[in-house]
């Protein structure tokens, strides 16, 4: 029976956590659920945002959030679940 030993690569996962095509990823996928939400809002107003950035969870890596932008966006979810329905 042969063994076989697997070693964790901090430095290596970081570097993909870190990568440009990770963030492009990342950002693609909040992008479309902002899209998905602004496509929800019948209230108006600015609608949702997406901002991607650097992460400290793990040592760093690329997270993104889609916030609401203004009131009517506030209502959209608060009410319409604009956003909420979007994420599913």
């Amino acid at each position: 029976m042969t063994t076989t030993r697997i070693e964790f690569n901090s430095a290596g996962f970081r570097e993909i956590l870190l990568s440009d095509g990770v963030k492009n990823l990342v950002e693609e996928t909040a992008n479309g659920i902002r899209d998905r939400a602004n496509g929800n809002n019948s209230r108006g107003g600015e609608g949702f945002e997406a901002q991607t950035m650097v992460g400290g969870y793990g040592g760093g890596r690329w997270i993104a959030f889609v916030h609401t932008t203004d009131r009517d966006s506030m209502i959209a979810e608060a009410e319409d679940k604009a956003l909420s329905r979007a994420v599913k």
